[in-house]
């Protein structure tokens, strides 16, 4: 059979794991430090850039970064056991980890984590304009235990009797008589203590006053520690009211109760549509309130603390003065369902603050991020706190939650919800319903990028990523494997997750090598033309334990090798449009090594674009369509035997030119890997080859 050619329009795919008869012609079996773009070709990645050193950042560090959004100011929260401190995007220190304000001593109680647990596990972070809210998920939230009588500590003690109705009945000669309704007071063994009859009330409340040991303002009786008292009258008990803490309706309460301070519970009747609620008399008006002598307060110290911007060198943190339970009781105005657990995440989400505990999702007053109480309890109000938990027929135990496409996704860890509302997001139209159910792994938080949200799943030996998306045309929501090319690629354990969606990349680290496993992906409408996982390897036995993406920057925490220093570093995300600008060396020294490992190639047979395996293909030639200045290499091995080409002289650095690579053999038998060792870089174009089919049978070389 005659030559055959075929030109391969770049390596944009990245790895794939297949049979190389079914990958595509632009993946490959291992790409390690390159950067693949559909439009750019695919180069080497830009050299690390070193910012910082600081030993006294733990490989186990949680790290929090924010871009204010105003010139330069983009900051880096590291936070330690019981210490934190500030840095900018240059690694410059903002604030150190013993900054005295506010906080007078150290370690800081909220950021103490138990023995053995790792800070990067322990925290979780939002920010909120130049609020960075903080979240300890070891620390299991309490309420205080002080408790306040509300100013009437008697209040369920003291009787009250009203003489609110009073007639006069005149008879006799020339009805020259008088009577009224007859009032009487029974203490707790029924016995009649006191008896008024006439038709002035405020004489027969004095009178009844004096007579029980009490006091009276206008027609109102007030008898303290008088817990099992009653009161009647003649007119079928229509002409009085008395009440020991409780009343059935306001309605029943006199206009003018005359005893500031007092707290009465409203009961209600069959026939009210609301719950119990608590009135206090004040200045002449009844306000709703809460009950006396409970528990009102969230504990300070067991809930989210705040970092605030002070000035660009100042970063004080403080516990939060979180909003007290002002009116109902624990029935009526319950306390928050976080209250008695662990907090697992913060986010802000539609001018709310969010927590998630256990298979709950609680957010705040709607603009007042600091109250998660009813601000009344006679009503649902649309700004009321929103307190909701997860429907699954399995336990879930939610982990994260990410705003998504107008609505809230929330991570269990094994089932993902939507949190949405038809309208605005209130208490009364609140809706969440199970989308998917994938297991994930809870030590990487999702991350939202474009359109798409991304998370992991851990296998026995590798990970999964899904692309969590919106199904178009319809309301339905699926999670893409986005590995299940490369099932194996993607070793188990991550830790960190982050990306870009400027560049289309996302970044995954294990936090125990110096790997980052990278993502490059590219959409043209609906269909996706690039999805390429590959690695970027940075200095031989660094140990990378923390990734950020700050505009087009990925910043990088590594602790170099052997246990040495604890480093900030940098790589550009921007491809350079002259290669020979850079200089490829990671921090300057280390020349950066790209390595691409080529498949096996065939010819393809049939509809299904997959290559025969009823011949054999034999190259002859491969040619490589670079860049200008492209310095690389090819080595191609054949069993023990392997020869390498450069393009370029390697010990004058002098640049020679493309050319054809001789590659003679039968495909299935060689192994090519494109190189590139230099401190220069690449630009690879394209590719193609040349060879012979030969049908099974024929003599291959």
């Amino acid at each position: 059979m005659g030559l055959i050619n075929q030109t391969i329009p770049g390596l944009y795919n990245g790895v794939s794991q297949q049979p190389d008869e079914l990958r595509l012609d632009t993946q490959v079996s291992e790409m390690i430090n390159c950067h693949p773009t559909l439009v750019q070709g695919t180069q080497k990645r830009s050299p690390t850039v070193h910012k910082s050193t600081d030993n006294t950042v733990p490989t186990d560090a949680f790290v929090h970064v924010y871009d204010r959004g105003a010139g330069d100011e983009q900051y880096i929260i590291v936070v330690k056991d019981g210490f934190y401190k500030i840095y900018d995007e240059n690694g410059v220190d903002k604030q150190d980890w013993n900054a005295d304000e506010p906080v007078p001593t150290y370690p800081i109680p909220y950021l103490q984590i138990p023995a053995g647990a790792k800070a990067n596990e322990s925290f979780s972070a939002v920010t909120v304009g130049d609020t960075t809210f903080i979240v300890n998920k070891t620390k299991t939230v309490a309420m205080d235990s002080a408790t306040s009588d509300n100013g009437d500590p008697n209040w369920d003690t003291t009787f009250f009797y009203w003489i609110k109705r009073t007639t006069e009945i005149r008879y006799g000669s020339n009805n020259g008589s008088a009577k009224g309704y007859a009032y009487y007071i029974y203490n707790a063994s029924g016995t009649q203590v006191g008896t008024v009859t006439g038709s002035d009330g405020v004489a027969l409340a004095s009178s009844m006053a004096s007579a029980i040991g009490g006091n009276s303002h206008g027609s109102v009786v007030r008898k303290t520690g008088a817990a099992s008292y009653s009161g009647a009258d003649s007119w079928g008990n229509q002409a009085s009211e008395a009440w020991v803490g409780k009343a059935r309706k306001l309605q029943d309460l006199p206009g003018d109760l005359g005893y500031d301070g007092a707290v009465i519970e409203v009961t209600g009747d069959d026939k009210s549509g609301f719950d119990n609620f608590y009135v206090k008399f004040s200045d002449g008006v009844y306000l709703e309130t809460y009950k006396p002598n409970q528990q009102n307060s969230i504990n300070n110290s067991t809930m989210p603390h705040k970092i605030e911007r002070a000035s660009t060198t100042s970063f004080p943190m403080s516990a939060i003065t979180w909003t007290d339970r002002t009116v109902g009781d624990s029935d009526s105005a319950s306390e928050p369902s976080f209250v008695g657990k662990t907090l697992d995440d913060v986010f802000f989400f539609k001018n709310r603050l969010g927590l998630l505990s256990a298979d709950n999702i609680v957010m705040s007053e709607t603009g007042e991020f600091y109250n998660f109480f009813p601000t009344t309890v006679t009503d649902v109000l649309d700004s009321d706190p929103i307190d909701v938990a997860v429907d699954s027929n399995k336990a879930v135990y939610l982990r994260y939650a990410v705003p998504f496409n107008k609505e809230l996704l929330v991570f269990g860890d094994k089932a993902q919800f939507i949190l949405s509302s038809a309208k605005a997001l209130t208490p009364k139209d609140v809706n969440v319903q199970q989308s998917t159910a994938y297991d994930i792994n809870k030590n990487v938080e999702p991350i939202t990028l474009g359109p798409n949200v991304y998370f992991t799943t851990d296998k026995s030996t590798s990970s999964i990523v899904r692309e969590y998306f919106t199904v178009p045309d319809t309301a339905n929501n699926d999670a893409a494997n986005i590995t299940a090319h490369c099932p194996h690629y993607v070793p188990n354990g991550l830790t960190k997750m982050t990306g870009s969606s400027k560049h289309d990349m996302l970044f995954a680290i294990t936090g125990t090598n110096n790997k980052i496993y990278v993502y490059n992906y590219y959409w043209q409408g609906e269909e996706k033309a690039q999805s390429a996982w590959h690695t970027w390897e940075l200095e031989a036995g660094a140990t990378v334990f923390n990734i950020e993406v700050l505009d087009s920057t990925l910043l990088i925490m590594l602790q170099h090798a052997s246990g040495g220093d604890v480093a900030l570093e940098s790589i550009s995300l921007e491809l350079p449009t002259d290669i020979t600008s850079i200089t490829y060396a990671d921090h300057g020294a280390t020349p950066v090594s790209s390595t691409i490992s080529l498949s096996k190639w065939g010819v393809p047979s049939g509809k299904g674009n997959v290559d025969s395996n009823r011949s054999s293909l034999v190259l002859r030639d491969l040619r490589l369509s670079m860049g200008d200045n492209s310095y690389y290499g090819l080595k191609v091995t054949r069993g023990t035997v392997t020869n390498t080409w450069l393009n370029y002289d390697a010990s004058t650095m002098l640049f020679i030119g493309d050319h054809k690579f001789p590659v003679l053999g039968n495909a299935n038998n060689l192994d090519i890997d494109f190189v590139s060792t230099s401190n220069k870089g690449f630009k690879l174009n394209s590719l193609s080859w040349r060879g012979q089919l030969h049908l099974k049978g024929s003599q291959g070389v």
